[in-house]
């Protein structure tokens, strides 16, 4: 829900109103919802961290830059503050929630819980066909990191995750698992390093070589690593990063 607090509390690491949306990609369709692609590019950006936690949101700057109405944007920003990605403060703005730490365990108890459950699955119906699938995509993650290309990286991870499902005969599972991975997704795209990549490529193969050699308990511990590595993260986030971040 949009929050109904009437003071804001200070949030540190503010951006002035355009400062993110300067360099949001929008091209404008109008054969389709405006309040939908509003919020889809301001989702993108929120989860990316162009727009950093804290940043302000100007009803008046997101009209200028998409060429769009109040009452699009207005729509936007309501579904946003319902996930829980934008904060409302009468007489005072919209922002860009802070990451709240709490939420990173139970986020990522959901994920894990769901994800190794889809490759038990997949493990059970695994094919030849999804082996070259999952390899396709780790060639795809380290194209995009020798093209220094973190957004498609990013997009590239978690299509290897979803092929998994995919495989598993659980597709609508799927947006479940996307909406547990929300949180963390900006914390790890906010204190990420991008030294971590090529890291990330082998614990993925070693999820896919463990399935290919039919080793089911195998890939399920290579994939329970994997995730829980965001711990570490989380335990080494320096003080100084914290300030970003709400309880």
């Amino acid at each position: 829900m949009v929050s109904n607090v009437t003071e804001r509390p200070p949030m540190a690491g503010e951006e002035a109103e355009a400062g993110g949306l300067a360099d949001l990609p929008f091209a404008l369709d109008r054969r389709l919802s405006m309040a939908d692609q509003v919020h889809a590019a301001l989702r993108e950006a929120i989860l990316t961290v162009r727009l950093s936690p804290g940043a302000a949101i100007s009803e008046n700057s997101i009209c200028r830059q998409f060429a769009v109405s109040r009452t699009p944007v207005r729509a936007a920003i309501q579904r946003l503050g319902e996930e829980g990605l934008v904060e409302v403060f009468p007489q005072q703005g919209s922002f860009v929630s802070r990451i709240r730490l709490g939420g990173i365990h139970d986020s990522h108890f959901v994920r894990r819980t769901l994800e190794a459950q889809l490759l038990r699955e997949a493990a059970a119906r695994w094919t030849p066909a999804a082996s070259r699938a999952l390899s396709d995509s780790l060639d795809a993650q380290s194209a995009d990191i020798a093209r220094g290309d973190v957004d498609g990286f990013h997009r590239d991870d978690e299509r290897f995750h979803q092929l998994i499902a995919l495989q598993a005969g659980r597709e609508g599972v799927w947006p479940t698992v996307l909406a547990a991975k929300t949180r963390l997704t900006r914390f790890i795209r906010f204190s990420g390093s991008p030294e971590r990549l090529p890291v990330v490529v082998e614990e993925h193969r070693r999820i896919v070589e463990a399935l290919d050699r039919g080793d089911a308990p195998a890939a399920e511990a290579a994939l329970t690593a994997h995730l829980d590595k965001i711990f570490i993260l989380f335990e080494h986030l320096p003080d100084e990063e914290r300030r970003h971040y709400a309880p």
